[in-house]
């Protein structure tokens, strides 16, 4: 590629600021491979022409962003954050609404990928609370290409490898060789929509907990900041927040959010 006349830093900084997205949480060399990828895909061999293109053809900027972006998916995916969920967020959570007459639950999974989360939420409900309970998940994701494959909810083995046997039977249809589909018992409950968390507003209001794990590592503080007022604004008084463990709230939201167990990042809104 021609980096003679453009430094690939530069055009790296450019595309940070263009796209939003905080690529310096990226290894550089990374990065060049999936890029180069990209633009030897649509004929382009400058990195200067390229940023001409992404200044202007928003679907080539969200192409990128899929090449670049990481999917690390799998059903429970670190199992401590949904056994605390279990134990302790579910019965507290329907301890409440049993207290209101309200048999509703709403939860959001932001940033959801490939749908494995918003899926194991409402495996960890069904097996907590039981079918008495109604249940509404937002899985949202900015990759429409994940989206369209959530929404089929179908997975290899390798990706159900946290759960058991007995829960891969209730939960999923064995279609053979290695490949399971969500049972509509679960897909009935979750709704998949696009939405850009650093640019648009709260999909919804009203939700019980909040799950954004390991996404807000490739925001800016700025972002971050954008998208942690927006999950107090979604979510009921009380309700949970549930980050990535590599995650930390940024100084000045002690006064929004408060720690409930910060070994698995899980904040309740004050």
């Amino acid at each position: 590629m021609d980096i003679v006349n453009f430094n690939f830093k530069s055009f790296v900084h450019q595309l940070s600021n263009l796209t939003g997205v905080n690529l310096n949480q990226y290894r550089e060399n990374y990065l060049k491979r999936r890029i180069d990828l990209r633009m030897q895909m649509i004929g382009i061999t400058s990195y200067a022409e390229y940023l001409s293109l992404l200044k202007v053809d928003a679907a080539e900027r969200t192409s990128l962003l899929n090449t670049i972006t990481i999917n690390v998916t799998e059903f429970m995916r670190d199992k401590t954050p949904f056994q605390y969920f279990m134990k302790h967020i579910l019965p507290e959570i329907a301890k409440r609404k049993l207290e209101t007459g309200s048999n509703l639950l709403r939860f959001w999974s932001a940033g959801c990928s490939y749908g494995e989360e918003p899926y194991s939420i409402a495996i960890c409900v069904k097996e907590t609370l039981g079918d008495k309970w109604m249940l509404s998940i937002y899985g949202t994701d900015i990759d429409e290409e994940c989206l369209r494959f959530a929404s089929e909810g179908i997975y290899s083995v390798n990706q159900l490898r946290n759960l058991n046997k007995k829960l891969i039977d209730r939960y999923f249809v064995n279609l053979g060789d290695g490949m399971y589909q969500v049972r509509n018992t679960i897909k009935s409950c979750v709704k998949f929509k696009k939405h850009d968390l650093t640019t648009e507003k709260p999909v919804s209001k009203y939700f019980d907990a909040v799950f954004c794990r390991n996404v807000m590592i490739y925001f800016t503080d700025a972002q971050k900041r954008k998208v942690l007022n927006d999950f107090y604004e979604s979510l009921l008084k009380g309700g949970y927040l549930i980050i990535g463990k590599s995650e930390t709230m940024p100084h000045g939201f002690e006064t929004l959010f408060a720690p409930v167990n910060l070994k698995e990042r899980v904040y309740v809104k004050i």
